[in-house]
């Protein structure tokens, strides 16, 4: 490659760089922007998800209970139910001021907790996620919830990703049918021509 063509390439690589920059700005501007209408659909969706199988998701109702009820279980020394040690073995309570937050179980104390979310919450936490991954794929947005929260599902990620109009856009491309013609472009093109 001469030196040229390498100029030419780092323009389109810096071009293609700055385009990205301005892009992420505006989407983060677009989704400050987005109505809570989305947000009123995604959580009737997920409450037909819970519906059909209670396994991930929590209604705030629930979390709420269940954080009672990890707190009188832990009181009780002797009369446990087996509830009781199904929520001590599964869950524990974080304390962040004045919030108190159900977390995954910690086999060390000093690990990093996995935070378990309300179905309420989850349209906020995915935005969030979305929005700080450039409107990434589902696989992106796995990948930076699993660090932090225990029961985000891959069915409302793509949800999620389906209510997005940044990403339908982006998704949108255009159809190419048939063969592509050009055309002919020629002075002498049908000057000439036969009568019978």
């Amino acid at each position: 490659m001469n030196y040229l063509q390498e100029v030419a390439q780092l323009r389109v690589e810096l071009s293609s760089a700055y385009m990205e920059v301005e892009l992420t700005q505006a989407t983060m501007e677009l989704a400050e922007q987005q109505p809570t209408d989305y947000e009123n659909l995604f959580q009737r969706e997920l409450y037909k998800v819970f519906e059909k199988s209670k396994r991930h998701l929590i209604p705030k109702e629930t979390y709420n209970k269940t954080i009672e009820e990890l707190k009188t279980a832990a009181q009780e020394s002797s009369s446990k139910s087996r509830h009781g040690y199904y929520v001590l073995g599964k869950y524990e309570v974080l304390q962040c001021g004045d919030v108190e937050k159900l977390i995954k179980k910690r086999r060390m104390p000093d690990e990093r907790p996995m935070y378990y979310v309300s179905i309420e919450e989850t349209f906020d936490v995915i935005k969030r996620a979305h929005i700080a991954t450039g409107h990434g794929g589902r696989d992106r947005m796995v990948k930076h919830l699993t660090e932090k929260y225990a029961n985000i599902t891959k069915d409302a990620l793509k949800l999620f990703k389906s209510y997005c109009e940044v990403c339908q856009k982006k998704n949108k491309r255009p159809v190419v049918t048939g063969v592509v013609v050009r055309p002919i472009i020629s002075n002498e093109f049908n000057s000439r021509g036969q009568v019978d």
